[in-house]
């Protein structure tokens, strides 16, 4: 699918990260693990990147699907890997703020392992058939408080508690509707099988062609494809916002030079056009790099938020 793009702008990338590069290069077959079920868009997107190591860097990357527990089941095995560069794994976020707070047993945390940098965030939006009678959620609300059951399909337990903290910030109480896929809660919203539902990138082709239409953005910016709605926290929700990333991690004790490896090849991604194409315009996401140092600054960081949020499970 990607071909080998390695432009002027990549080289001089790749000559600035030069002790990093010249330091330490994987010897043999790199397993990247990802939490994604094949054939689904992350899985494409994470064998897009891995295609981006192997096109620029000349790497050699196994792509290894271990689907489940919402990236729990891959990051129980990267975590008892070795800490040496040649097994990472490609998930979001989520996997390490949000799963281990709801759930202490998981069997890991944050701390088991090195985060190594994001290539894009996520685009989440609440939003509803372009026919449907709101246009934005201070409209759902006034709906709810009207008498209307609002559903909204909910992707994750994230997601789900996101929902249940918005309604309870305004006194209503929407409806949280499990769905397997921001693709599913798109489909079951077009065939009017759900009113409302969360969704982080696939609702915006639907948007451009007129069929949805967003009502709010859970992300700290508004979105992309449907810019006119307002952010939950501009609607006075700042708990709600997602501030999830698609990233790469490693072991716990990854060695600062192989670290740093890592770091300045996904940093080489945000030069691959092709690879920016399909992210933004294909998978409508916001491509944008994220240190590793920041990464574990955002997720440890936001534990608190996270258990607040989890209250709303109960």
């Amino acid at each position: 699918m990607f071909k080998k793009i390695v432009t002027g702008t990549t080289f001089a990338l790749l000559l600035m990260a030069g002790p990093s590069f010249a330091d330490w290069k994987p010897e043999g077959s790199v397993t990247m693990m990802t939490m994604f079920p094949p054939g689904g868009g992350g899985d494409v997107l994470s064998r897009a990147v891995a295609k981006h190591f192997e096109d620029t860097l000349g790497w050699n990357i196994v792509v290894d699907n271990k689907p489940g527990g919402g990236g729990a089941a891959m990051a129980k095995v990267l975590k008892e890997a070795p800490a040496d560069g040649m097994t990472i794994g490609f998930a979001v976020s989520e996997t390490y703020s949000f799963a281990p707070i709801m759930n202490p047993k998981v069997g890991y945390s944050a701390d088991d392992f090195t985060f190594l940098g994001a290539v894009a965030n996520t685009q989440i939006g609440w939003v509803a058939p372009a026919d449907a009678p709101y246009n934005s959620l201070e409209d759902l609300v006034a709906a709810a408080k009207g008498g209307a059951e609002i559903e909204v399909g909910v992707f994750s337990p994230r997601a789900n508690a996101a929902v249940r903290a918005i309604g309870k910030q305004f006194g209503v109480e929407f409806i949280p509707v499990p769905i397997k896929s921001g693709n599913e809660g798109v489909n079951n919203v077009l065939n009017k099988h759900l009113a409302t539902t969360l969704v982080a990138g696939p609702q915006a082709p639907y948007v451009r062609s007129g069929d949805l239409k967003v009502l709010a953005s859970l992300e700290a910016d508004r979105l992309v494809v449907g810019g006119d709605a307002l952010t939950v926290a501009e609607s006075g929700v700042e708990l709600a916002t997602f501030r999830v990333k698609w990233l790469l991690a490693a072991p716990a004790g990854l060695p600062q030079e192989v670290k740093d490896a890592w770091s300045a090849a996904i940093e080489s991604a945000m030069d691959n056009e092709e690879l920016r194409s399909f992210i933004t315009d294909k998978m409508s996401l916001k491509m944008v790099f994220t240190s590793g140092d920041t990464l574990m600054e955002e997720i440890t960081g936001g534990r608190g938020a996270n258990k607040t949020l989890i209250g709303f499970l109960k």
